[in-house]
C-alpha cells in the first residue's frame, strides 16, 4: 500500500520555488535597463550620439576641463545658494501654500552627474535614493524618479507626486484638481534644500505638468528645455527664470479623466517640471 505524501513537504517545496523565482527576477531587474526612465532622458542620451558636435548635454563640470577659466573664477556647478549638491546627500522640504497642507518631503538623496549610459546601466533605477544632475544653456537640473516599482520600492519624489495627484485616501484625482494643486499649492511654496551640514531656502517659481499627449514633443527639446517650456507654456513661469534656478524633473500618472498612453506605464504617463529659486 502506498503512503500518502506529507503535505508539509509540498508546502515547503512551493515556498522555496517562490523564493527562487523572487531572487531570480530581482537579479534580472538590476541587469536590465530601467524601464521607467522617461522618454525625455532616453532621447537625451540618443541626442549625444546623433549630435556629436553638440557638447552642451555634458555636465558643466566635465566641460570645464576643456574651457579656460579666468584667474580666480570658480568652476563649481550643481550648487544651490552656495550649497554643493554633489558633495553629500541632499533633501527637500516643501511648505505648501494651501491651508492645512502638511510639508512634503523629498528625502535625502545622492546626486550623481550625468554620464553616457547612466539610464541604461541600472545606476539610476526606480526605488534608488538618488538623482541625476544635468546642465544645458546655463540651467542646472535633476532627474528624480517617482512612484513605486514591482517590488514596492518607493522612489524619492513619490511624496511630491502623491501630493499633486491624489486626495487624502490616495485616490487619483481629475485633471482640474491636479492643476489646482500644482498652481495654487506648489507654485510659490517655500522649499528648504538641505544636507547634513547646511540648508538653504528656496521658492518654487515655475511649475508645469506636461500631459501625456505632449510628452513626445517634450522629449525632442533636450537641449533647449527652459526656452521650450517658456514658449510652449507661457503661463508656467519659465519665461522669467532666475539664473540660479534649480530645475526638478519627475514623472506622473494620468488624471482620472485623461486618456492614458498605452505605450507608457502607469507611473510615466506625464511629466512634472518645477523650478526652485534660491531665496536670500
Amino acid at each position: 500500500m502506498k503512503r500518502r505524501a506529507n503535505p508539509l513537504f509540498l508546502v515547503i517545496g512551493i515556498i522555496f520555488s517562490l523564493m527562487s523565482v523572487f531572487i531570480l527576477v530581482k537579479m534580472l531587474r538590476f541587469k536590465q535597463p530601467d524601464q521607467n526612465v522617461s522618454s525625455f532622458s532616453m532621447k537625451q542620451s540618443a541626442s549625444v550620439i546623433n549630435e556629436a558636435d553638440t557638447p552642451a548635454i555634458l555636465p558643466a563640470k566635465q566641460l570645464a576641463e576643456d574651457v579656460p577659466k579666468p584667474d580666480g573664477e570658480d568652476d563649481l556647478w550643481m550648487t544651490f545658494g552656495g550649497l554643493d549638491l554633489l558633495d553629500q546627500q541632499v533633501g527637500f522640504t516643501f511648505s505648501m501654500r494651501c491651508a492645512d497642507d502638511e510639508p512634503v518631503e523629498i528625502p535625502p538623496i545622492d546626486i550623481i552627474p550625468w554620464y553616457p549610459g547612466v539610464f541604461e546601466d541600472g545606476k539610476f533605477g526606480v526605488g534608488k535614493d538618488l538623482a541625476v544632475a544635468w546642465e544645458h544653456l546655463g540651467y542646472e537640473g535633476l532627474w528624480i524618479h517617482s512612484g513605486w516599482d514591482f517590488w514596492l520600492e518607493r522612489s524619492p519624489a513619490t511624496n511630491l507626486q502623491y501630493f499633486l495627484e491624489t486626495n487624502a485616501l490616495n485616490e487619483v484625482q481629475p485633471l482640474e484638481s491636479m492643476e489646482a494643486r500644482l498652481n495654487e499649492c506648489l507654485l510659490g511654496s517655500e522649499v528648504k534644500v538641505y544636507s547634513q551640514a547646511l540648508s538653504r531656502q528656496g521658492r518654487v517659481t515655475a511649475a508645469v505638468r506636461i500631459p501625456s499627449g505632449q510628452v513626445e514633443e517634450l522629449s525632442r527639446h533636450t537641449m533647449d528645455l527652459a526656452p521650450y517650456l517658456a514658449s510652449t507654456y507661457p503661463e508656467s513661469g519659465f519665461a522669467e527664470l532666475d539664473p540660479d534656478v534649480l530645475l526638478v524633473y519627475f514623472c506622473g500618472r494620468a488624471a482620472l479623466d485623461e486618456i492614458t498612453n498605452p505605450d507608457a506605464d502607469y507611473w510615466t504617463q506625464t511629466r512634472y517640471i518645477i523650478a526652485i529659486s534660491p531665496v536670500e
